[in-house]
């Protein structure tokens, strides 16, 4: 089996597509989170917004760490916005919400999807991180749609990285591709790779979404492929499409 590295948190999801499909899956998480601002969420949950949008794990989290069915009831009635199918898998199971918008992912088709579906002047819930991407409220935005976006977490280096990294770089010879799953999980790669004798970079580059492929590229690395959709089986498709072209 060819050895794949995903620098992302383990997921039994991926685990099972990518095995299923004859990889060896080695997972590396280059970041670590701490969740903030939580009494500031925890009153905007009962503010009156036209909807609420989750485009990360994280943000899923920070809610569901503060989620109280009975309190927070008015979410029934309201839209709920992702950007894939494991976020709307999670909302549910985390929230008991439907979610809209997991077909879009990337930020420009879901910003389109939320424009088109509600009035100007409506105003969302946006739980994010300190490193998001100014893309989805910016064109919101343009759209005259009002975005309150409300820092959650903190991104920072996994402190485990270095050792971690070390391990790979012993067996370069032997990985078939990388895959990077968030522009800082890239840059926080590449900068404790500069402390190591490695040619990582020789090695096909994958990406989970446009904004992570132009990180990488930012370092000077060719892209082999992005996936057309974030998820598992999306992101294996890409990877076989490579090596069978």
């Amino acid at each position: 089996m060819k050895k794949v590295v995903l620098f992302k948190s383990v997921s039994e999801e991926y685990e099972k597509v990518f095995t299923d499909n004859n990889f060896e899956v080695i997972f590396i998480e280059p970041l670590q989170f701490t969740f903030i601002n939580t009494e500031e969420l925890n009153n905007k949950l009962t503010q009156n917004y036209d909807g609420l949008i989750l485009t990360s794990p994280r943000a899923i989290e920070a809610v569901a760490n503060l989620w109280n069915p009975s309190k927070f009831v008015l979410w029934n009635t309201k839209k709920v916005y992702t950007v894939g199918e494991a976020s709307r898998q999670n909302v549910a199971l985390r929230l008991g919400l439907e979610a809209l918008g997991s077909t879009s992912g990337n930020a420009e088709n879901l910003a389109k999807i939320i424009a088109d579906n509600n009035s100007k002047c409506s105003k969302f819930l946006f739980p994010c991180g300190n490193k998001k991407s100014e893309t989805l409220p910016n064109l919101l935005q343009s759209a005259e749609i009002d975005v309150d976006a409300v820092t959650v977490y903190e991104t920072k280096e996994n402190e485990n990285l270095q050792k971690q990294l070390m391990k790979v770089t012993n067996l370069e010879k032997e990985l078939l591709c990388v895959v990077f799953f968030s522009p800082s999980g890239c840059e926080y790669v590449y900068r404790t790779l500069q402390t190591l004798y490695n040619r990582l970079s020789d090695v096909p580059h994958f990406a989970i979404g446009n904004t992570t492929a132009h990180k990488i590229e930012n370092f000077g690395v060719e892209i082999a492929g992005v996936a057309a959709k974030p998820s598992a089986s999306s992101m294996v498709e890409t990877i076989q499409k490579y090596f069978a072209s």
